[in-house]
């Protein structure tokens, strides 16, 4: 017998679109990791010239004090507690841990990975002024990088998914992030904490867990027909469906 949809056009219409969410979500994940391993390729061997170039003498001494402060918004006791805060914020709005639970198996999967990534290459640091890889150190990728694109990144997504979208707010802190992830290779590379390719892949890191995060958040336990959107001036509450 066959078992006709009861779904009427516009459910129909929400399940592609959510559907095409997940998969582009998926998909570029899969196509920053493909470059990741490309890049890491490159930076064993031509990209190493680029790393001693940028191998920079010591910054003068009056600038290290404030270059250590900017350093510090790629640290997890700065930029988490920022996430914290806009995700308490989502949780009471919401009334759904969701944004909660998102936000911290995310930072998690994030730690996860740039661990086992720095253990298993073992890139010097630049201080030892030898850029090779499996030599025991813990400089590939950069820790710091990948929160930066992650953690700041994941503010504008969940202000978008579970307050709704606000195209002017979207802009300004996408913005806002790409400018901290700009300092924060600038200001890395002055202190010669980490060689250029650290950084560029430990921005790419923090992207491909962005995307892998906001496509199981959509992908689990938020079917389109049980999700309302906030404009139309109901709750959004996709953890209660």
């Amino acid at each position: 017998m066959q078992r006709w949809s009861r779904r009427g056009p516009r459910s129909r219409f929400l399940a592609d679109e959510w559907s095409t969410e997940v998969t582009s979500g998926f998909a570029l994940a899969g196509f920053l990791a493909l470059v990741l391993a490309g890049f890491t390729v490159l930076a064993m061997g031509p990209l190493t010239r680029i790393d001693v170039y940028f191998n920079l003498d010591p910054a003068p001494d009056r600038w290290t004090p404030l270059l250590t402060v900017l350093d510090r918004i790629g640290q997890r006791a700065v930029c988490l507690p920022i996430l914290g805060a806009v995700v308490l914020v989502l949780v009471r709005r919401c009334r759904s841990w969701r944004p909660a639970v998102v936000a911290a198996g995310g930072v998690v999967a994030l730690n996860l990975v740039v661990l086992v990534l720095k253990v298993a290459f073992g890139r010097s640091f630049p201080l030892t002024a030898d850029p090779s890889f499996f030599t025991g150190g813990m400089a590939y990728p950069s820790g710091h990088g990948a929160n930066v694109v992650f953690v700041y990144g994941l503010v504008p997504y969940l202000l978008s998914r579970y307050l709704g979208s606000h195209r002017l707010r979207s802009i300004l802190l996408w913005a806002a992030v790409a400018l901290l992830s700009a300092v924060m290779v600038v200001v890395s590379l002055t202190l010669n904490w980490h060689w250029f390719a650290d950084l560029v892949a430990g921005l790419l890191v923090g992207a491909i867990v962005l995307q892998l995060v906001e496509a199981v958040d959509r992908a689990v336990g938020a079917h389109p027909g049980r999700v309302r959107s906030v404009t139309s001036g109901s709750a959004t509450n996709p953890a209660a469906s």
